[in-house]
């Protein structure tokens, strides 16, 4: 990363409901859509909008880029595949971890999932702790742009209760998550997501990326290390051990807990592919 830092290339949009499913469905038919004097046309949404819908394209891992042409990435044919409507909350946890996962394009929310580790929070203290990284850090950045920035991942993350309503389509899906809850006028709160909801393969899923090239974690890892799943998923360790014994009952890892050790091994690893085929099928 270079001293300046991306940011604001959202264009104040935040992901709406039917952007993404719609963008798949037109990239797949005109690969230069977002170059395309008529993509307004295409696409039906203002100029700033399209470069919106790049923009989140881009960082969620849905879209790449060679030579001016974009074509869906890996992850993209297979929410094509699997989900094309991202009716599912799987894909979009998906989309959530490949987002905060892409430091490149998503700097930024990376820094306040590992890094904004209060569980009551104002917009304030987000800014100030950022800010004192990327100052810490010498990286170059816009006060007032950051302020934007920061203001975006509440409005990603959670749902602004005077907009509350089924039908409105300025609502961001990841909100859906429950990862991050408005609880007064100024303050905010991380909340743990219920079992039922976040399905064990995603927590496997980061753990297999968490590992890189070992076939071993500890479960202070899943805890303590940044894109951990206590950080990425708001798990605390009472839920990341009942995603570990569940995780154990379909031979995914071994589990030893025996004189302290508290160790994860992999049975075998499954990859993106293999866990969406191992969800939809």
């Amino acid at each position: 990363m270079n001293n300046k830092v991306k940011m604001k290339r959202h264009e104040s949009f935040s992901i709406r409901e039917g952007w993404l499913a719609k963008g798949i469905r037109t990239i797949k038919e005109d690969s230069k859509v977002f170059s395309s004097a008529d993509a307004t046309d295409i696409l039906g949404i203002g100029t700033n909008m399209v470069k919106s819908l790049k923009y989140w394209m881009t960082a969620t891992c849905l879209i790449e880029e060679n030579n001016r042409s974009i074509s869906l990435s890996k992850f993209g044919e297979l929410i094509d595949k699997y989900d094309p409507y991202l009716e599912d909350n799987f894909s979009w946890w998906l989309i959530h971890l490949n987002m905060i996962l892409n430091i490149e394009d998503s700097y930024i929310y990376n820094l306040f999932f590992n890094k904004c580790t209060m569980k009551v929070f104002s917009k304030r203290d987000i800014f100030e702790q950022i800010s004192q990284i990327l100052n810490n850090n010498k990286l170059e950045y816009n006060e007032n742009i950051l302020q934007d920035e920061v203001n975006m991942i509440i409005k990603t993350y959670s749902i602004d209760e005077k907009i509350d309503n089924p039908e409105n389509n300025f609502i961001c899906p990841l909100s859906e998550l429950n990862l991050i809850k408005k609880v007064d006028i100024n303050a905010y709160e991380r909340i743990r997501p219920d079992f039922r909801n976040l399905n064990y393969l995603i927590v496997y899923y980061l753990m297999v990326l968490l590992s890189e090239d070992k076939e071993y974690l500890s479960i202070d890892d899943l805890i303590k290390l940044d894109n951990s799943p206590a950080k990425l998923l708001n798990l605390d360790k009472n839920l990341i051990n009942e995603y570990l014994d569940e995780m154990k009952k379909h031979d995914l890892i071994i589990i030893n807990r025996t004189a302290g050790l508290n160790m994860i091994y992999f049975n075998k690893k499954l990859f993106i592919d293999e866990i969406m085929r191992e969800h939809f099928e």
